[in-house]
């Protein structure tokens, strides 16, 4: 999210010639981990606290419904689908952080790692401010809060995991007090079982961050951020995190892994990169763009090639070719999509819908609506379903837990 303090820095020409200048004489390999800083920035905090863990309506189920032609027409039935024969039983749900003007944030992304999973949090509207919560499953499947981390001046906007460590993506409004070049910044925190330690901050060019992932086949972590952004590579020597590399790409939104290409994207076009240096390669255009700035999700299906969401369609697109293959109107902005096995789970406005692939075609399986079951408005920001588990960011209303039950 750009806040507006930083759209009017960018229209500011004396502002602007500031950090054009900042980011000239920034060498590469020179943005140093401060250590100190960054136990300012991030605060670990390794307590349990239940307080806002809700179990009320635990064992509440919602039915996945058939999809009749598009999804556009209207569902009256609560009937099962033979084509998805599963339910979410609901196991309860975190309420969100609150924030430091006693404000509850937004629940933005979920990262499961090894037995725990990670919540991270935003301020909405203009003002900063952000955290992560750590939770795992009991034996029941309801959730238990373990450990959280709250970052008072940053937007967390992305997160992700691997090699030991939590990755987190920041817009921190306070960035020229630790000389920083940029409100972009990539936060990284050791993760020792259910403990968090060794808080780093690398900084980002950009002044919104908006996806971070590592990269299992080469240990490097990979950030996206738009408004004078683009795609940052950092690497790693041990536990320490240097910036080693950065290519400009306007407004980029997303970064997914398609084989051994790194592929950045955002609401009209994506492009390959060097997974080294950075260096831009093959660029396309996306045959249905986004109209929307900050919409365009992106996922690699399995054979490489590319699902896009954008604000009215999904698409399916040949990697090679960039020829359209199929594309279906969800009828609603999509937020995230993921990949289980052959399944595709796409976060859309209030509803999680389910399709897959077959011969080419989007094939919509079901989709289950969430206001009809808890009432009230609903955003689905991200989904994330590992096992059994199904787990739906929602903004200010939280952290829905569900179980996958086959019926």
């Amino acid at each position: 999210m750009l806040k507006k303090r930083f759209l009017l820095v960018a229209t500011v020409l004396f502002s602007t010639t500031i950090y054009s200048c900042k980011k000239e004489t920034q060498e590469l390999t020179d943005v140093d981990v401060e250590l100190n800083n960054a136990t300012k920035i991030i605060k670990i905090n390794n307590t349990n606290s239940q307080g806002r863990v809700d179990l009320n309506s635990e064992g509440l189920v919602l039915n996945f419904q058939a999809n009749a032609g598009t999804l556009n027409a209207n569902v009256a039935t609560d009937a099962l689908t033979p084509a998805f024969p599963y339910q979410l039983v609901y196991k309860g749900k975190i309420a969100p952080q609150i924030g430091v003007n006693n404000n509850a944030l937004s629940a933005l992304e979920v990262s499961p790692y090894g037995n725990y999973y990670a919540i991270a949090y935003q301020t909405p509207g203009e003002a900063y401010g952000g955290g992560v919560d750590i939770f795992q499953l009991q034996a029941s499947g309801t959730p238990q809060l373990v450990s959280a981390v709250s970052t008072t001046e940053a937007d967390v906007t992305c997160l992700s995991n691997g090699n030991g460590r939590l990755y987190l993506g920041m817009d921190l409004e306070t960035h020229e007090d630790y000389s920083l070049p940029a409100p972009s910044v990539a936060g990284i925190i050791k993760v020792e079982g259910n403990s968090l330690t060794q808080a780093q901050v690398v900084g980002l060019q950009g002044y919104s961050t908006k996806d971070i992932k590592y990269n299992e086949s080469n240990g490097k972590l990979y950030a996206a951020s738009a408004n004078n952004g683009g795609i940052s590579i950092i690497s790693f020597t041990g536990q320490t995190a240097t910036k080693t590399a950065f290519q400009s790409y306007g407004e980029v939104k997303s970064i997914t892994f398609s084989n051994n290409d790194i592929i950045a994207t955002n609401g009209y076009s994506y492009a390959t990169f060097n997974p080294t240096t950075a260096v831009i390669g093959n660029y396309k255009h996306w045959i249905i763009p986004s109209n929307q700035e900050g919409i365009g999700s992106v996922a690699s299906t399995s054979n490489g090639n590319f699902l896009f969401g954008n604000n009215y369609y999904l698409i399916y697109v040949d990697k090679n070719s960039n020829a359209l293959l199929d594309q279906v109107d969800v009828a609603g902005s999509i937020n995230s999509i993921s990949i289980v096995n052959d399944k595709i789970y796409i976060s859309t406005g209030s509803s999680l819908i389910v399709a897959q692939i077959e011969n080419d075609k989007i094939k919509i399986l079901a989709r289950t609506h969430f206001p009809t079951v808890f009432g009230g408005g609903f955003n689905v920001l991200k989904s994330r379903v590992i096992g059994s588990t199904v787990i739906v960011a929602c903004g200010d209303r939280g952290t829905y837990i569900f179980d996958l039950k086959k019926i």
